[in-house]
Order: C-alpha cells, then sequence, then structure tokens
C-alpha cells in the first residue's frame, strides 16, 4: 500500500486554490483537482499491509492542539528555473512543522524516504518547461483563507491513469 499522512483542507479554500490552477493550465502544467487537494505533512511509500496497526498505534499516541493555519502566497519546487511543483504556503505560526516533526519522529522505521517538510498546498504539477514568473509575482500576497487544524489523517493512494484515488484510512483529532 502507498501511504503518506496528510491535513484535510476545507473545500472552500481548496476551490480558492484551484482557480489558481486553470489560470495556469497549459500544456505540461497538470492543475491539482480541489478533490485531491491536501496538505502532506509526511510521504511514507510502499507499506506491506501488516504494518498497518503499529503504524495506526505509533500515529494514535501523537499529541497535539487545535491550531490555525492560513493558507498565502504562491511558489514553485524546487526553483523558478526549473519548476515541478507550485504550490500555495502555509503559515501556522510553526505549528504545522511541529505537528509534521512528531509525526516524523512516530512514523521513523517505516519508510527510507528524506524527513523535509515545508508547508504548502499544491496547486499544480508541472511536466516542462514553463515560465511562471508573471504568475508568481500577481499572486505572492494572496490570501486563500484561513482554517483551523483539529486532525490529520493516514491516507493510501491508489495510481490510477485519471489521476490518485485517495482513501483515509485512519484519522486522528487534536486533544480537547
Amino acid at each position: 500500500m502507498r501511504l503518506f499522512i496528510a491535513v484535510p483542507v476545507p473545500q472552500d479554500i481548496r476551490e480558492n486554490v484551484a482557480a489558481l490552477g486553470k489560470e495556469i493550465a497549459q500544456e505540461g502544467v497538470v492543475p491539482v483537482k480541489p478533490a485531491s487537494m491536501h496538505m502532506t505533512l509526511k510521504f511514507i511509500g510502499e507499506v506491506d499491509e501488516a504494518k498497518l496497526g503499529g503504524m495506526k498505534e505509533r500515529l494514535g499516541e501523537v499529541s497535539f492542539k487545535d491550531f490555525d493555519c492560513a493558507l498565502k502566497g504562491v511558489g514553485v519546487f524546487p526553483n523558478e528555473q526549473y519548476i515541478k511543483v507550485v504550490w500555495a504556503g502555509a503559515e501556522s505560526g510553526g505549528a504545522l512543522e511541529a505537528l509534521a516533526k512528531a509525526i516524523i519522529e512516530a512514523m521513523r522505521g517505516y519508510d527510507g524516504h528524506d524527513e523535509r517538510f515545508s508547508a504548502h498546498l499544491t496547486i499544480a504539477r508541472v511536466k516542462r518547461k514553463v515560465d511562471l514568473k508573471a504568475f508568481l509575482e500577481k499572486h505572492k500576497d494572496d490570501s486563500f483563507g484561513s482554517f483551523t487544524v483539529s486532525s490529520f489523517h493516514l491516507i493510501q493512494s491508489v495510481l490510477k491513469p485519471e489521476g490518485p484515488e485517495y482513501s483515509v484510512l485512519a484519522c486522528f483529532e487534536a486533544e480537547k
């Protein structure tokens, strides 16, 4: 099973961000559908189903309190000369980063992936060289909305020709 851990984002904010995907849609630029948008805290990758119980147990031990998160501005990975991902930034006063760090710690031993985290919501994936300087300048200070993070999800991703299909395997709530 291909797994990752993410924070769900409210529908209205996903739609605000998705409007930007339509603005830059062109050959080689694939906008993310609003239904597929989430903020990934940790990509795990392929995991044997037999390990799922242990993963859920460890994730259940991650404790955090509700916190506010705002989506603001746009950027790209890895850089403007070689764009692979266009994103909206996430600001939470460090709470999102702290949650990601706790999750990365809890998942040690379940994956071999790097432990870097960058708070963002993907707008589009880029398959060829494009110039988005004007777009980035136009939207660098845009605000897409804010919401309260009160849970994170363990999600299975099944890759299909029409795009990934996501299923929430477990939901972990903030402390009350």
